[in-house]
């Protein structure tokens, strides 16, 4: 029994006096640049206990995971909370798992201290309520400070220079916010750079001629880094931009590099040193390299250890973190006597808020956010050397009026040199100069301008009228119509009748047999299917001005009842391709002729209706005429409707054929074909080809059926001079009248005579008056009343 009592008090005393251990989760970068973070922790937490900053009873220790791969900080922060019960985070070291450990940190009540640079939308105190900031990167405070250096000098106009991408992360976009809220200044010019651009590039934009117009105190900010800046600088020098009239104002947010840009080994020393004369240099004070070098010697005394540049700035705002977590804990134990009170999360961090304290990055100083607002000191380059004219510290208003404001800090300027700048008795540069950006405030030229060009208005208008023709002749000289040889696949035609369906009963059938005889050559484009006219190109093809104009027009008319011209395909691959969208079920002459499908009154009177829509439509467009209507070239589409192909291509083809810019190919007979095979001859060579160019397909009983059609004097042309002439209205009107008449009786025209074909052609090309041969009427067989009913449905359209 006494030893049970004995064991008691043991517990009861080693309770009393054990200390309480506070767990910090550390969430470390994986950036072996800054690998020692622990260390520094483990250093300013020994140096907090043995300032007796902490309570004798209460010990730190850092519990390390790794953060920003993949996420693997969000992971690693759960498992701090849940598996440790950390009472506080240091880091991450990157904004994307920032934002979301700071959420959570909020609903676990644990405070949560960033050291490196962060979004300012990490400041929204609804999402983020117990993150504080140590770090001397700040946007928004680097906005406020160089704010605060341009109303020193009651500067009023000022340009802007950023980059192209990511100018929403840099200090930059909060001074134009600043700007655009208050009535004492104004930015005349926001230029756009792109930060990979070399001084030669960005000179040949010609931004810097608008820059030159528009400003002379100008902000220049392309990067987190001063060396971002220096094609742009090397650009002002390259301009003669650098004079004393202008002042360039850098905003250096983060010294990623530990050295000048007028240092790199691979550039050009002295012309950079040049670029950078006289600008003026605002960066956090806490980046001064005799704080870099005190702490880096006390670094390697306590660990043996050695770091970087940019290493050393790291280890130093989370060293100045740490110590500010220290401080608020104290003040939070000495106000409520609490050991446990480090668990109060909202607590510790309102303790946070509002206090200074000098760190190893110099003033630390947080306002109601508990975020670092860092003094700001000012330089002026000089010869490669930065002195230093201008300090900007930082304040806190009054604690009793700043309880209830969201932001209560401002700054105060100390000008360390006076008449520091390079101008005639080193007076103060102004924002806009005596003579105006340009100098015509001076220059009374601006009335004779004025004069001239009062007088110059008839010639600005003789010249826009000239232009507007130059303008006409390029878009006709664009060629929309031309389509590359290699977005242009052709099919086999198997292949093409392959993908018919051949599914279906009465009409659908007709179609399936109509389709079977389809042997026009096929192609496929960007995934339309087209009909193709192919010839042989023997040379390079020019097209005339009339020949543009009519591709043109041709590209862009549009109609119901006209097929639509998809374009041309020449000078690539020795071949001339005439696209056509394709039509599947063939021409009308397929349908009108095939003796197995019965076609109503209905059909006819349809067919001729569309045959008769399209041809007005073409003599009321630009194009006027079709060239070369014949049954042939009125194909019929998948909904029955009649729509006119080839117009006005042909006379195009006829000249190049005429010209031996292009040859026809050889169409070899196809044993399962029931087309002719075409050959050529040497007296009918180019008669020949002539007769072959208003087809799609070649007809199966002759291959001059669609001269027969034609009006005699475009016959006579043609037998002449073996050249297809231009058409007419009056021709097209002729051949409409063959058309109707093959429809109507569903007859070839002048099949009741036996004479050969060609000498068919002769004898209506040459025939007189009192010898003309007309196409023969049936006798018998069709309804006359029928006949006159669609002759006046027609004449109706």
């Amino acid at each position: 029994m006494k030893q049970l009592y004995f064991w008691v008090l043991f517990y009861l005393i080693f309770v009393t006096i054990q200390k309480s251990v506070i767990r910090i989760g550390h969430l470390l970068p994986a950036n072996p640049i800054i690998a020692y973070e622990t260390d520094i922790l483990k250093l300013c937490a020994k140096d907090l206990r043995e300032r007796k900053i902490l309570p004798a009873n209460i010990t730190l220790e850092v519990v390390t995971m790794e953060s920003c791969r993949n996420f693997i900080g969000v992971a690693n922060a759960a498992y701090l909370h849940h598996a440790y019960n950390v009472t506080v985070y240091f880091g991450p070291g990157c904004n994307e798992e920032m934002l979301v450990i700071g959420r959570l940190v909020s609903l676990w009540n644990v405070p949560i201290i960033a050291h490196m640079s962060g979004d300012d939308a990490l400041a929204d105190k609804t999402l983020f309520s117990t993150l504080g900031s140590i770090a001397l990167t700040s946007a928004t405070e680097m906005a406020r400070a160089t704010f605060t250096y341009l109303k020193l000098y009651n500067w009023e106009k000022i340009g802007v220079v950023r980059p192209t991408i990511n100018f929403d992360r840099l200090s930059i976009h909060s001074l134009m916010d600043l700007v655009k809220n208050t009535n004492d200044m104004t930015i005349n010019v926001v230029i756009e750079i792109d930060p990979y651009a070399s001084a030669d590039e960005i000179f040949e934009t010609g931004k810097l001629t608008t820059l030159r117009n528009s400003a002379r105190i100008i902000v220049v900010e392309l990067g987190m880094d001063l060396n971002d800046c220096s094609n742009f600088m090397m650009a002002v020098l390259k301009a003669e931009m650098n004079n004393a009239e202008y002042v360039y104002i850098l905003p250096w947010l983060s010294h990623i590099a530990d050295y000048y840009p007028w240092e790199v080994l691979n550039s050009n020393k002295q012309q950079v040193k040049q670029a950078y004369q006289h600008a003026i240099v605002i960066t956090a004070h806490g980046y001064d390299k005799k704080f870099v070098q005190d702490f880096g010697n006390k670094f390697s005394s306590e660990t043996s250890l050695l770091a970087s540049h940019y290493a050393m700035l790291v280890y130093m705002s989370l060293y100045d973190a740490l110590f500010l977590y220290g401080l608020a804990l104290r003040d939070a134990y000495d106000v409520t006597g609490n050991e446990q009170i480090y668990n109060n999360g909202t607590l510790i961090w309102k303790k946070m808020t509002n206090r200074q304290f000098l760190g190893m990055t110099g003033q630390v100083l947080t306002n109601n956010d508990a975020f670092r607002v860092p003094s700001y000191a000012t330089y002026q380059i000089t010869n490669g050397t930065l002195t230093i004219v201008v300090e900007l510290e930082a304040k806190l208003g009054d604690p009793v009026k700043c309880s209830s404001k969201t932001d209560c800090s401002f700054y105060v300027p100390h000008e360390i040199l006076t008449n520091y700048w390079s101008t005639a008795n080193s007076e103060l540069p102004l924002d806009i100069p005596p003579c105006g950006y340009d100098g015509s405030l001076c220059d009374n030229t601006v009335y004779i301008l004025i004069g001239i060009v009062s007088l110059a208005t008839v010639t600005i208008f003789a010249v826009g009228y000239l232009l507007y023709v130059k303008e006409q002749e390029r878009r006709l000289h664009d060629m929309t119509w031309r389509i590359p040889r290699d977005s242009v696949r052709m099919l086999d035609l198997a292949t093409a009748r392959s993908r018919k369906s051949l599914d279906g009963i009465s009409l659908c059938s007709m179609e399936s047999k109509i389709n079977s005889k389809l042997s026009v050559k096929q192609a496929i484009c960007n995934g339309v299917k087209l009909s193709v006219r192919r010839f042989a190109q023997t040379r390079n093809i020019t097209f005339m001005k009339s020949e543009l104009q009519i591709l043109k027009q041709l590209k862009m008319v549009e109609n119901e009842n006209l097929n639509k011209f998809y374009g041309i395909c020449f000078n690539q691959k020795n071949e001339l391709l005439i696209l056509w969208v394709l039509v599947t079920r063939g021409s009308l002459e397929d349908v009108i002729f095939n003796e197995d499908m019965k076609l109503g009154r209905n059909f006819q009177v349809s067919f001729a209706k569309d045959v008769v829509k399209g041809i007005y439509f073409l003599h009321n467009s630009p194009l006027q005429y079709h060239g070369l209507l014949c049954l042939q070239n009125c194909l019929v589409d998948s909904n029955w409707t009649i729509k006119l192909s080839d117009f006005c291509t042909e006379i195009i083809i006829a000249d190049k054929l005429l010209h031996n810019e292009i040859k026809k190919i050889h169409v070899e007979k196809d044993e399962n074909d029931e087309t002719h095979n075409i050959s050529r001859s040497n007296s009918d060579d180019t008669f020949i080809f002539l007769s072959l160019i208003c087809f799609n397909t070649i007809s199966r009983s002759f291959v001059f059926a669609e001269y027969i059609q034609q009006a005699p004097e475009i016959l006579r042309s043609l037998l002449q001079t073996n050249f297809l002439p231009h058409g007419s209205q009056a021709a097209d009107m002729y051949a409409l009248g063959m058309v109707l008449y093959q429809i109507l009786f569903r007859m070839e025209p002048f099949s009741n005579f036996s004479l050969p074909k060609k000498k068919l052609l002769h004898k209506l090309a040459n025939g007189v008056e009192e010898d003309y041969i007309r196409p023969a009427f049936p006798s018998a067989g069709h309804d006359p009343g029928f006949s006159l009913q669609l002759l006046k449905t027609i004449e109706v359209i």
